[in-house]
């Protein structure tokens, strides 16, 4: 017999359909239930294509259940996603919301994002098994990789992530193309493709750059911050304004009091990458002359970062730091130390000797890094995770090491660095600028760390608090480094063979022109006293 009346409704809550009442489909929890008291079980998951992306950062967080749709490894590798890669990624940031809860609910209604979630757990599980892992005779990073890649589980991986990029081809969505583009940008520095992953990047900053306001939407809230945290990091790896792109229309009020920790992060990383950029900028004119501009930006940048602290400084004391949020807020009074002391020193000629000036800001920032050692010595089995997606401490701290020159703060910045860093942070790898931090500081000191560090009970860090260590002259200091060679297994002081990094230091030679000096640099795994043998 037919049903008399309005269509039957398919979309309703579990309850409603279970009572046989008309739903209001409320979300996340339907008014019918929670105002008569009683519990709303929530709704039927619908296929794929019916929530918007709009619909899908408006409700309530979706985690669904395995379904059979997926193959045992593909839910396999959601669930590594969710439980162990996601929390590790958002790292110090704070950022818990956008790996756990977006990234993971996404994957669940977007197939490019669930490909390329899937390749990105796959990846992580094998590059922290490989860190782990004990090899004799050691292995070279490149070995390491190729021999996942010619694996099953590299061959799932990869298989994964080029259904994520055909999947991709066929979406006209940039906001979809931007939160896969992040995703592309994981999975190459995973891999270690330095060079692939800044191009995944600078496509997703022309992206931004190209699109209309009103076509991006939730986009611009949600993944703005994300690519101008990412737009940072090129101009660390050899990138320059010329030939890397900067976000336009993003910039931030610093006027206007700071009212959440995401205000207080997202307005930072605006400045600082403008910071960044204006120092790559004067690298081409700090041996000339300094056009006019330059000194006005230099002067309009240092305000706007004291600002920023003072507005920072205030938000504090109105809203004190919860308890996972502590390291947070230190780690963003570190990097605007860190953006001020660089800022204020980059068009300086002699930027070297300049840096002396800042040496109360360089003990600032180990005495704020060194809060953050004691604060996480507070957890109950803390464990650093193996990769942040965003900066973390190791850069920030490497500059002290690198920059200032009184012995026993670069000292302690270093330890902070081996105390604090993950082993990966974006492109940046700990052992490689722990290592080169050492020897620089060995080169400008004229100190053997090694002797030293095995005289003071084989800890691995030391201070010269005892013995008058004078600031090295100019003539001494290293201005740049970089890596000119591969890996490769040299005899180290002990006469053993260990893995070696060959670097270039840029120093002053005797007419005072900027020569290269290369040299083999022992590879050391920061902390343990032993030699770093592979990643």
């Amino acid at each position: 017999m037919a049903r008399k009346g309005m269509q039957k409704v398919r979309t309703g809550c579990h309850t409603c359909k279970v009572r046989k009442v008309k739903c209001d489909e409320a979300k996340p929890h339907c008014t019918r239930c929670s105002s008569t008291g009683r519990k709303c079980d929530g709704y039927p998951r619908l296929p794929h294509g019916v929530y918007s992306w709009d619909e899908l950062l408006s409700i309530r967080p979706i985690i669904p259940a395995v379904t059979s749709r997926h193959s045992s490894q593909e839910s396999r590798a959601l669930d590594f996603f969710r439980h162990a890669v996601a929390p590790a990624f958002s790292g110090y940031q704070d950022d818990d919301y956008f790996w756990l809860t977006l990234v993971t609910q996404a994957s669940y209604h977007e197939p490019a994002v669930r490909h390329a979630v899937v390749a990105i757990s796959a990846i992580y599980e094998q590059a922290v098994a490989a860190e782990t892992e004990q090899c004799t005779p050691p292995q070279q990073q490149q070995d390491h990789h190729q021999a996942f890649i010619d694996s099953p589980a590299g061959r799932f991986a990869l298989g994964h992530y080029s259904q994520a990029l055909k999947q991709l081809a066929h979406t006209r969505d940039e906001s979809v193309v931007l939160f896969v583009c992040i995703l592309f940008v994981c999975i190459e520095i995973l891999q270690g493709n330095q060079q692939t992953a800044i191009a995944h990047c600078r496509h997703g900053v022309v992206i931004f750059n190209n699109a209309k306001a009103k076509n991006l939407g939730w986009a611009r809230d949600y993944l703005l911050p994300k690519f101008v945290a990412m737009s940072i990091v090129p101009y660390f790896f050899g990138n320059t304004p010329q030939n890397f792109p900067g976000l336009v229309n993003s910039d931030t009020d610093d006027s206007k009091p700071l009212t959440s920790l995401d205000a207080c992060r997202s307005s930072l990383n605006l400045l600082v990458a403008r910071a960044i950029r204006f120092i790559r900028t004067s690298d081409t004119c700090r041996y000339a002359t300094v056009p006019a501009a330059m000194h006005s930006e230099q002067r309009d940048l240092l305000a706007s970062l004291a600002r920023w602290l003072q507005n920072f400084t205030a938000f504090q004391e109105i809203s004190p730091p919860s308890h996972d949020a502590v390291n947070t807020h230190l780690m963003l009074h570190i990097k605007c130390l860190v953006s001020t002391i660089w800022t204020s020193t980059c068009l300086d000629p002699s930027s070297e000797t300049a840096c002396d000036q800042h040496l109360a800001s360089f003990r600032e920032i180990v005495r704020l890094a060194r809060q953050v050692t004691a604060w996480e010595a507070r957890k109950p089995g803390f464990a650093r995770p193996k990769f942040v997606f965003e900066m973390g401490f190791s850069p920030l701290l490497y500059f002290v090491v690198i920059k200032c020159r009184d012995l026993d703060t670069r000292l302690a910045a270093l330890a902070c660095m081996a105390d604090l860093s993950a082993h990966r942070e974006n492109l940046w790898d700990l052992v490689h600028m722990f290592s080169i931090g050492w020897r620089l500081i060995e080169l400008e000191h004229g100190v053997n760390l090694e002797r030293a560090a095995q005289g003071s009970g084989g800890g691995g860090f030391f201070e010269y608090t005892d013995v008058a260590v004078p600031v090295p002259p100019d003539e001494m200091r290293v201005r740049d480094t970089w890596n000119s060679g591969g890996n490769e297994m040299r005899p180290g002081r002990d006469g053993r063979k260990v893995l070696h990094r060959k670097v270039c230091f840029i120093v002053l030679g005797e007419d005072a022109r900027l020569v290269g000096s290369k040299q083999w640099v022992q590879l050391r795994l920061p902390g343990s006293g032993e030699h770093l043998l592979k990643w």
